[in-house]
């Protein structure tokens, strides 16, 4: 069973990348989609298998040991009690519970499963996975602007060349922030491994390499959370590294981001050039600098020649010409309805509306039209649902993982990741499309971390 539980964590990090394409879908009711992706299925087999072998290696106590990391899900677990919507809370603590026997499975085997070997097939999975996503990623864009549907596509509504001129991959995910926030995994750990690589060695190359392939896909899929939230962890290696070795080796990481930007930069011009809109390369560069500016940086100039276009022209305008303040008031809007909501009581205050129930609360207190909706940011949503003890919780949550991190060499990882998903997290909030977050970290304990 050992050899098994091995060897699903090789295929782990690829299944996390199908967090909705393709998806089976149980139907629906008015607060929310019941849904089973790829990463969910495979989540659950993962969990059946380190359940069992945990057992069979006489290691399940161990879960208990580390009984402080218990006292968040187990206090989340009791609201749904007092949930405003008691069956979307039951499936996500459901979910949850299954997060948390993954992630102590990664920590409680790791002196049993770690070899040399184990260490480099995991590496050749990960980046593979990641290398063929990437290049999914780039097809679905040439697909897009040579006019293949978007049903074969799998874009997203918003993803396709209509919108900005040039289109933005989802990979398998929902939305392009899902994407580019699953390419944050291999863009930081391939960082960080070539910091620790000896300069001028193959390894050293190859990394290079990576670095190039999954930066540039990262800014390709244009989600800004995904990008900032990528800026930040390379400010924390690159300031960790400086200051805990006094060498500035971390710096060369810097270029290497620039080129891939500028990469992604002209290959997004390049589609808003060659697609069905009236978009040439100038104009998308610029929009897409002005996007993720948020409207600072403004090189468009006039409109795009609409009045001096070809009568014949048969091409269209796309839908938004720069940055789309729109999305940013709308996540504003979704973050103040839910404190608003929150604070309308005491007992809301402390213990929340219980998990799940965010959209069904608000709803029903006027600040927004439809119970479907949700926060769009990780932390509003935890504070709404399990009050000050659950967002205090989860505080203390991460800063036992931050600990843990620092008491282990090689635990800048964890650490970088950590900086990363957190930035992303007030972005959005749910747990089924962002699965990796509470799970990649632990990987990464298993197979980089070593006790100092």
């Amino acid at each position: 069973m050992k050899k098994i539980y091995e060897k699903l964590i090789y295929v782990f990090p690829a299944a996390l990348f199908f967090s909705y394409h393709p998806i089976i879908s149980l139907g629906q009711n008015e607060t929310m989609n019941f849904e089973l992706s790829i990463a969910l299925i495979f989540l659950a087999i993962f969990d059946v298998v380190a359940l069992v072998t945990l057992v069979k290696e006489h290691r399940l106590k161990e879960i208990f040991k580390r009984w402080k990391y218990l006292i968040l899900p187990i206090f989340v677990s009791l609201s749904v009690i007092w949930s405003a919507n008691i069956v979307r809370g039951f499936l996500t603590v459901v979910i949850l519970w299954m997060v948390y026997l993954a992630a102590m499975s990664f920590i409680i085997m790791k002196d049993k499963i770690m070899t040399k070997d184990f260490v480099r097939n995991f590496w050749r999975w990960f980046f593979g996975a990641s290398i063929l996503v990437c290049i999914w990623c780039v097809v679905q864009c040439v697909l897009d602007v040579i006019g293949v549907p978007r049903e074969c596509t799998l874009l997203c509504e918003g993803c396709v060349s209509k919108m900005f001129g040039f289109p933005h991959p989802n990979g398998f995910a929902i939305e392009p922030q899902f994407m580019g926030n699953l390419l944050l995994a291999p863009a930081i750990t391939s960082a960080i491994l070539y910091v620790k690589a000896k300069p001028h060695s193959r390894e050293a190359k190859a990394l290079v390499a990576l670095m190039l392939v999954f930066f540039g896909t990262l800014f390709l899929t244009f989600s800004r959370g995904a990008i900032y939230a990528f800026g930040v962890a390379i400010i924390f290696v690159s300031v960790f590294y400086i200051v805990r070795t006094k060498k500035w080796r971390a710096m060369i990481l810097w270029p290497v981001m620039l080129a891939a930007f500028l990469g992604a930069l002209n290959m997004q011009g390049i589609l808003a050039e060659v697609s069905s809109t009236k978009d040439t390369y100038s104009s998308g560069v610029a929009k897409v600098l002005n996007q993720l500016s948020l409207g600072i940086i403004d090189v468009r100039g006039d409109k795009i020649d609409e009045d001096e276009a070809d009568e014949d022209d048969d091409s269209s305008e796309a839908i938004f010409d720069g940055y789309v303040a729109e999305s940013t008031t709308f996540r504003v809007k979704m973050t103040n309805a839910a404190i608003a909501t929150w604070r309308k009581d005491f007992k809301t205050a402390v213990f929340g509306v219980g998990i799940g129930g965010a959209g069904e609360a608000m709803y029903q207190a006027g600040e927004i039209d439809k119970p479907k909706e949700i926060v769009q940011n990780e932390y509003a949503s935890l504070l709404l649902e399990t009050g000050i003890i659950g967002l205090g919780l989860f505080v203390f949550t991460i800063a036992l993982i931050v600990m843990a991190a620092l008491k282990a060499s090689g635990g800048e990882v964890v650490l970088a990741l950590a900086v990363a998903y957190a930035v992303s997290l007030f972005f959005f909030s749910g747990l089924p499309n962002a699965l990796h977050i509470y799970l990649v970290p632990g990987m990464m304990y298993l197979v980089m971390c070593k006790k100092k």
